[in-house]
């Protein structure tokens, strides 16, 4: 295992984002090398974890909005994957290379996303974890679970990671810009209640507004090449460039 296989996807919808992620873990066998998979989101879409339902959200509203309502495969809470960089890496654990557990497995990955973020010159953290009342907000980004990368005391990563025999699935959201906070427009009529737009923008931070302007789509691939080159660094290995079709993966 000396390369990491790098698809950069671009923009698909919200089923077959996912439906890709779950297809990388269910194809991975003993020996493959691990991949990074980036890609982005057309229309924007709300994913929320295995084991929240869709009755916890406004599903009038996600239509008005023109957004996709998905669930991952992963377990957390809900998202509104706009203006982000996403990431999922699909690779062997136990291995030398990820750790036996979830903890380690995540914080090896942490590695290559402040890598990134070193790389672009901010100041970053680790959270130390959140009380009880903070796990059970339907909302990822309203606060940073134990292990996640905070740059100025704020959230900028979400991350979830799902678990089958030897292999992992990790994937995540590093917020580019602000528009994430809409998501309280999605949740149901009690749960949009007791959150506040405002608050939700006081717990979290993005690349744009740390540099004081918007990123053009052009940058953003420019960031999807630095965040590929910050993995294969971390990890040590050689980027071998696929695109999704060499894969040739079935993702019913």
């Amino acid at each position: 295992m000396d390369h990491l296989r790098v698809i950069v996807d671009g923009p698909r919808t919200g089923a077959v984002n996912m439906q890709r992620d779950a297809a990388l873990l269910a194809a991975w066998r003993p020996g493959d090398a691990p991949v990074l998979r980036l890609y982005r989101w057309q229309p924007y879409a709300v994913s929320y974890g295995f084991h929240q339902k869709p009755e916890d959200f406004d599903q009038a509203a996600i239509a008005r909005l023109g957004y996709d309502l998905v669930r991952r495969p992963t377990g957390g809470r809900a998202i509104l994957h706009a203006e982000e960089l996403t990431y999922s890496v699909v690779g062997p654990s136990p291995s030398p290379l990820f750790g036996d557990t979830l903890h380690t497995c995540y914080m090896k990955i942490n590695e290559a996303l402040v890598a990134f973020l070193k790389d672009l010159g901010l100041d970053v953290e680790i959270s130390g974890g959140e009380d009880r009342s903070e796990m059970r907000q339907a909302v990822c980004f309203k606060s940073a679970g134990q292990h996640e990368i905070r740059v100025q005391g704020r959230k900028i990563v979400g991350s979830a990671q799902r678990r089958t025999e030897g292999a992992f699935l990790q994937h995540g959201s590093l917020l580019v810009g602000p528009h994430h906070v809409n998501l309280l427009d999605c949740l149901d009529a009690r749960r949009r209640a007791v959150l506040g737009r405002d608050q939700l923008l006081a717990a979290t931070t993005d690349l744009g507004r740390l540099r004081g302007a918007p990123y053009r789509p052009a940058e953003l691939d420019e960031l999807e090449e630095h965040l590929a080159a910050a993995f294969c660094r971390t990890l040590g290995l050689e980027q071998e460039r696929l695109s999704w079709a060499d894969l040739e993966l079935d993702e019913g």
